[in-house]
């Protein structure tokens, strides 16, 4: 992949939060360091970025993608009431069973929907 400053912004940005944003975000965002940034960049970017592993994508119980550039190893858990999504950073083995099937498991997303602790009360 060749280097842009589009794309080291894209890339500081989504490793500078955590609050999982959205491509609409993000190129909010990136507007302020690029004013002339378009949207279609953004999301040309995001979508480099994803294909390469550089950053996490998130569906979502809201309808929008949400990306994640903090690449350590960690789950997530999205509310289905007010869609804020937790990053959990608890093991997970994987089941012996896969080994037993013959699957060799090379990467692994874990989305876990429910409602937060905010939304329960």
């Amino acid at each position: 992949m060749r280097y842009s400053p589009q794309r080291e912004a894209i890339s500081d940005i989504l490793r500078s939060c955590c609050d999982h944003p959205t491509a609409d975000v993000i190129f909010h965002r990136a507007r302020e360091k690029i004013p002339n940034i378009s949207l279609g960049t953004v999301y040309r970017n995001l979508s480099e970025l994803a294909r390469a592993r550089l950053v996490d994508t998130l569906e979502t119980t809201d309808g929008f993608i949400h990306y994640d550039g903090n690449l350590t190893p960690h789950r997530h858990f999205i509310c289905s009431s007010c869609h804020r999504i937790i990053d959990l950073f608890v093991e997970c083995p994987i089941p012996a069973e896969f080994d037993d099937m013959g699957l060799s498991v090379e990467m692994g997303k874990f989305l876990y929907y429910g409602k937060c602790d905010q939304c329960k009360k």
